[in-house]
C-alpha cells in the first residue's frame, strides 16, 4: 500500500513541476505574440487616431477590443513556446533523464502537457463564440465614432454577386460605400448576365445614389444605363425625377451581414450566413470558402493542443540549449504551421473538402507530435 501511495505522491509532484515550468512561458508567448501582431496590423491605426485628436478613452477602449481576437490566434503559439522552453529546460537539467530512469515513461510526462492545452483550447473556443463577436462588433462601433468625431471619411468599396437557379445573375458593385443610417448606397453599378451565361454583360447600369425604400426595391438616382441589344445597343439617362426602382435580392440588413467581419460572427451566426448563400443560388467556390471559415473557428483554438503534444517532445534534447534556440523553433514551426493553413484555405474553394482544407493542419501536426514522441521513448 504505502509504495502505491508514494508512487502517486511522487507522480503529483511530477505534474506539478512540469505545469510551474509552463506556466510562465505560455503567459510570456502569449503576451509577446500579441503584442508583435498587434505592432504589425493594430498600432498605425491606433497611433493615428490618438495624434488626429480622438480622445484618449476610445482610442484605449480601441486597442484593448482588438486584442480577444488576436489572443485567440497568440494562445496556439505560446503554447508551443512554452512547451518547447519548459520541456528544455527539464531536459537540460537532467530531470527528464531522472524521471524516466525511476521509470516514469515520456507519454505518463506528456498528462499535464495534455489537460493543461486542452483547457486552453476549450477556453479559446468559449472566446471565439462570446468574447471575440462582442469585442470585434464593438470596436468596429467605437472606430466609426472616431472617424465621426474626427470627420474623417472611411468608405469601403464592396461587391457582391447574385445568382439565380445555381448561375451568376448579375453582380453589384458599390464603390462609393454606404451609409447604415439613411440605408443608402453610393455608386452603385449593376452588370447584368444574360441567361446563356456568356461572360461579358447584357445590360449595365450606374447610380451615384440608391436608397432602400423600405420594402423590397433599392430606388436609384442620378444615372444610366446600356443595355447591348440591337447593332448598337441603347443608352438612357436618368435623374433624381424621373428615377428608377430595382429590384436587387440584398436587404439593408443582409448586406450589413455580408460585410461584417468573419470575426464579427459566432460559428451559429456563420453557419446561418452559409445557410442564406446556399439557398440564393452562391457558386461552389465562395459557399466552400466560408465553410473552412466555420470549421476554423474550431480548427485554430484546437492548434494549442496540437502544438503542445509537437513541441514537448522536439524540447527534449540531449545538450543543453539555449532560450534563444526554442523561441526560433517555436516561430519556425509557427510560420509553417500559418503558410500551409493558409494555402488549404485556397484548395479548400475546390480542390479538397472544406472540412479537410480546415482540419489537415492539426492532422499533420498530430501525426508528427506521434511520431516524435514515439521516437524520444525509444531513444
Amino acid at each position: 500500500m504505502y509504495p502505491t501511495v508514494g508512487i502517486l505522491l511522487s507522480m503529483r509532484l511530477l505534474d506539478r513541476l512540469i505545469l510551474r515550468e509552463l506556466l510562465p512561458p505560455l503567459l510570456f508567448g502569449v503576451s509577446l505574440f500579441t503584442a508583435l501582431v498587434f505592432a504589425g496590423g493594430y498600432v498605425f491605426m491606433i497611433t493615428e487616431y490618438a495624434v488626429k485628436g480622438a480622445p484618449l478613452r476610445l482610442v484605449i477602449e480601441l486597442a484593448l477590443l482588438y486584442l480577444p481576437q488576436i489572443a485567440v490566434r497568440t494562445l496556439p503559439m505560446g503554447m508551443l513556446l512554452a512547451t518547447l522552453l519548459g520541456f528544455g529546460r527539464l531536459s537540460s537539467d537532467w530531470e527528464i533523464t531522472a524521471a524516466r530512469a525511476a521509470g516514469v515513461s515520456l507519454r505518463r510526462m506528456m498528462m499535464p502537457v495534455f489537460w493543461l492545452s486542452l483547457l486552453v483550447s476549450l477556453a479559446a473556443i468559449g472566446f471565439n463564440e462570446t468574447l471575440v463577436p462582442w469585442a470585434t462588433a464593438r470596436a468596429a462601433e467605437i472606430r466609426k465614432s472616431i472617424l465621426e468625431q474626427l470627420r474623417l471619411t472611411e468608405q469601403e468599396a464592396f461587391g457582391f454577386p447574385q445568382f439565380r437557379d445555381g448561375r451568376l445573375d448579375s453582380y453589384v458593385i458599390v464603390a462609393g460605400g454606404r451609409d447604415p443610417q439613411t440605408q443608402e448606397l453610393y455608386q452603385l453599378t449593376l452588370l447584368k448576365y444574360p441567361a446563356e451565361g456568356a461572360r461579358e454583360p447584357e445590360v449595365v447600369l450606374y447610380a451615384q445614389r440608391a436608397q432602400w425604400d423600405g420594402e423590397a426595391q433599392w430606388t436609384l438616382y442620378n444615372g444610366w444605363w446600356r443595355t447591348a441589344d440591337g447593332q448598337y445597343g441603347s443608352f438612357v439617362v436618368f435623374r433624381a425625377e424621373p428615377r428608377l426602382n430595382l429590384t436587387i435580392r440584398r436587404t439593408p440588413v443582409q448586406i450589413e451581414a455580408l460585410l461584417t467581419n468573419v470575426d464579427e460572427r459566432s460559428f451559429r451566426q456563420l453557419r446561418e450566413q452559409i445557410e442564406f448563400f446556399r439557398r440564393e443560388g452562391a457558386d461552389e467556390a465562395q459557399l466552400r470558402q466560408l465553410t473552412v471559415e466555420l470549421y476554423n473557428k474550431i480548427n485554430v483554438p484546437l492548434a494549442s493542443l496540437v502544438f503542445a503534444l509537437l513541441g514537448a517532445p522536439l524540447g527534449i534534447r540531449p545538450q543543453r540549449s539555449s532560450p534563444a534556440s526554442g523561441f526560433a523553433l517555436s516561430v519556425a514551426i509557427i510560420f509553417a504551421y500559418w503558410v500551409m493553413a493558409r494555402y488549404l484555405v485556397i484548395l479548400g474553394r475546390g480542390a479538397i473538402d472544406p472540412l479537410l482544407a480546415s482540419s489537415l493542419p492539426n492532422l499533420i501536426g498530430i501525426a508528427l507530435a506521434v511520431w516524435f514522441i514515439h521516437r524520444k521513448e525509444r531513444a
